[in-house]
């Protein structure tokens, strides 16, 4: 489980809610996959979340960095492209599987790292540069 008060805080606030929102999906994602029994179903409707939530998250950020002209624009767009299409594959493998340590390994474990790595870095730096541009 994700302790939302460690999520690396950055110096956007609609940027930390949006985090923590993550790490509630994930979280909630998590005790659908370890608690017996398996619900599939509800396991299914909690990765749409996921996915729609990301969708959101990643769509969101990349227009602020537009508004702002954010100079890493095409690498941190091109982050989240790689990460939302791998999530995407991820979860097309467990819906013909529905094989949960699909959903473990990745979403328990290599996402949730990718995306505290991911705040740590691009959004922090991203978040700084909407700040100082926005008179945040």
């Amino acid at each position: 489980m994700i302790d939302c008060t460690t999520i690396p805080q950055v110096s956007f606030d609609e940027m930390n809610r949006v985090h923590h929102e993550e790490a509630t999906l994930l979280n909630t994602l998590e005790e659908l996959i370890i608690n017996t029994p398996i619900d599939s179903d509800a396991i299914a409707v909690c990765l749409h979340e996921i996915v729609e939530h990301t969708r959101r998250h990643f769509g969101n950020e990349e227009r602020l960095m537009k508004e702002v002209g954010f100079p890493a624009f095409n690498m941190h767009e091109g982050e989240h492209i790689r990460v939302f299409n791998e999530m995407q594959r991820i979860i097309a493998q467990w819906l013909s599987t529905k094989d949960n340590n699909i959903l473990k390994e990745y979403f328990l474990g290599s996402f949730q790292e990718w995306l505290s790595a991911h705040i740590l870095s691009m959004d922090t730096i991203t978040a700084q540069f909407i700040s100082m541009n926005k008179g945040c």
